[in-house]
């Protein structure tokens, strides 16, 4: 079995300093085989240079995964600073065996994701038939009810609800999960007993870490995990392969 993380971070912002070499070693050190990345550099929030154009800074991550074959990558937007443009278009699909899906932060955007703003690259996710990961959390308009509402209205692309609503019990985050076709969830920053406690459909969750943003924690958080990972193929695996790696040979 290979043990897939979907949730993975690299980039220098803010008081972050993330080095592909820090994710390699911690990948490393925990037999984690295969991880998909995301440049927080994009993170519109921390940004000092509303000019800094999404594709250089996802250009700057693709360029140093290019001789991996273990690493891959999601394009994240940038929705508050930029529209989405052919250019975007036209380089996410000329980097496609990388590029396996898009990354939207809420949060750091400023903006819920049914925001009109973000509707070009939701129509672009559907027509490629593309898995989008969403940040969703309590407050500020990131709560999982606003992804259901999406998933339902693009229904070629998959949609993956990052931390099942962070600062919740997740309840209604499983909810959705469970009775959208095309909405998952991930269980970064949830506990593995809650986990098993949560009722989500195994067949509707992947395994994403969210490293290294606390290093001092980093895979320390999730060895529970770990150490029952033969019982969690569909979890570490089987899903997340169906989500971004299989769906676009379909």
């Amino acid at each position: 079995m290979q043990l897939i993380d979907t949730h993975v971070h690299y980039g220098n912002i803010g008081t972050f300093d993330m080095k592909l070499e820090d994710v390699c070693f911690l990948m490393a050190k925990n037999n984690v085989d295969v991880a998909i990345i995301s440049s927080i550099e994009n993170a519109e929030a921390y940004s000092k240079n509303e000019e800094n154009k999404s594709i250089e800074i996802n250009k700057k991550l693709l360029y140093k995964l290019r001789y991996t074959n273990n690493l891959f990558m999601q394009y994240w937007i940038r929705p508050k600073f930029e529209y989405m443009t052919n250019d975007i278009a036209y380089f996410i699909e000329d980097n496609i065996k990388k590029i396996v899906g898009l990354k939207i932060h809420p949060f750091l955007s400023s903006m819920c994701v049914t925001d009109d703003k973000i509707k070009p690259y939701l129509d672009f996710a559907d027509k490629n038939r593309m898995t989008v990961a969403v940040h969703t959390a309590k407050g500020y308009d990131c709560e999982c009810r606003y992804l259901a509402d999406v998933s339902i209205r693009y229904p070629n692309a998959n949609f993956i609800a990052v931390h099942m609503d962070l600062a919740t019990d997740h309840k209604e985050a499983v909810n959705y999960v469970n009775s959208i076709p095309n909405l998952y969830g991930d269980v970064s920053w949830i506990q593995y007993n809650e986990y098993l406690n949560l009722g989500v459909n195994e067949d509707k969750v992947i395994f994403g870490s969210d490293i290294p943003i606390n290093m001092e924690t980093a895979y320390d958080f999730y060895k529970e995990y770990f150490s029952n990972k033969n019982k969690h193929t569909k979890l570490f695996q089987e899903n997340a392969e169906k989500l971004f790696f299989n769906r676009r040979k379909d």
